[in-house]
C-alpha cells in the first residue's frame, strides 16, 4: 500500500480535459444556452487550481500560522460571494452576515478535527488545516446556497403565510420558523442522502485520495467517516447562522420583505 501514485502526464490531461467535448455537443444540440458557461467554467477550474498547485507548495513550506488562517479567511469570503451571487442577493447587504456565518463554525470544527480527532501537535499545520477547512467550505457553499434560496424564495411565493401569522400576533422569529425549518431541511437533505450511501453508491474523495496516496483503507474509512460528520455539523451550524444572520436586515421597519435585497 505504499506504491507512489502514478503520475497523470501533460496528454493525459489533455485526455481528461476531452471529456468536456461530448457534454458540450449534446448542450448545443438541446439548445440549453450552456456552452459559454462550460467553456468558461472548465477553464477557470484548470487556471484556478493551476496556482492553487503552485502557491499551496509554498504555502506548506513555509507553514506560517497567520499565512494558513489568512488563506482560510480569504476561501471564506470567496465562498460567501459565490454563495450571494448563486441566491441573486446583494453583497452589500450580506456579505458580513454570510461571511460570519462561514468562518465561526468552521474555524470551530478545524481545530476540533485536529486536535480531539486527528490529534495534530500543531492544530495550525498547513497540510491538515488548509485541505480539511477547504472540504467544510465547499461542502457548506452548496448548503447554503440550497438554504438561503430556499429561505427567501419561500419567502417571496409565501408570502401570505408570514403577513398573516404577523396579524396574528406572532413575533418576526416565530412567523419565520417554518420558513428557517424548511430551509434547513432542504440545505441538509444532499449532505443526509451521500452520509446514508456512503461506500455503497460512491467511494468519497477524501476516501479515495488517501487510498492513491498509498494509506490503508482502514485508516482511509476512518478519517472520512470523521470528515463526514465534521461536513455535516458545519452545513447544518453555517446554514442555520446565515439564515438567523441575513433576517434581521431583510426587512423593513413594518416587517415587509425589501425588494432591495435581491440583485434582480
Amino acid at each position: 500500500m505504499n506504491n507512489p501514485t502514478a503520475d497523470i502526464g501533460l496528454w493525459a490531461m489533455v485526455f481528461a480535459m476531452l471529456l468536456v467535448v461530448p457534454p458540450l455537443f449534446i448542450a448545443r444540440w438541446l439548445k440549453l444556452r450552456k456552452t459559454k458557461q462550460i467553456l468558461i467554467s472548465t477553464a477557470r477550474m484548470g487556471v484556478q487550481l493551476a496556482f492553487v498547485g503552485v502557491y499551496l507548495h509554498y504555502i506548506f513550506d513555509l507553514n506560517n500560522v497567520w499565512i494558513n488562517i489568512a488563506y482560510l479567511l480569504l476561501m471564506s469570503v470567496v465562498a460567501s460571494f459565490s454563495a450571494m451571487k448563486s441566491c441573486e442577493l446583494r453583497w452589500r447587504i450580506f456579505f458580513n452576515r454570510f461571511f460570519a456565518a462561514s468562518v465561526m463554525p468552521m474555524l470551530v470544527l478545524v481545530l476540533y478535527f485536529d486536535w480531539l480527532i486527528i490529534d495534530l501537535q500543531d492544530l495550525f499545520d498547513a497540510r491538515y488545516l488548509i485541505p480539511i477547512g477547504g472540504m467544510l467550505l465547499g461542502n457548506t457553499l452548496k448548503a447554503n446556497v440550497i438554504g438561503a434560496d430556499r429561505f427567501f424564495s419561500s419567502l417571496k411565493s409565501d408570502r401570505e403565510t408570514y403577513e398573516s401569522m404577523i396579524s396574528f400576533g406572532a413575533s418576526k422569529n416565530q412567523a419565520l420558523r417554518p420558513f428557517y425549518r424548511e430551509s434547513v431541511k432542504a440545505a441538509i437533505n444532499p449532505i443526509l442522502a451521500t452520509m446514508a450511501t456512503v461506500g455503497l453508491v460512491s467511494l468519497p474523495g477524501m476516501m479515495t485520495g488517501q487510498i492513491l496516496g498509498g494509506s490503508l483503507p482502514v485508516t482511509a474509512i476512518k478519517y472520512q467517516i470523521a470528515i463526514m460528520t465534521a461536513i455535516f455539523c458545519n452545513n447544518f451550524l453555517t446554514v442555520l447562522l446565515a439564515l438567523r444572520f441575513t433576517a434581521p436586515v431583510a426587512f423593513d421597519g413594518f416587517g415587509n420583505l425589501r425588494k432591495d435585497i435581491f440583485t434582480r
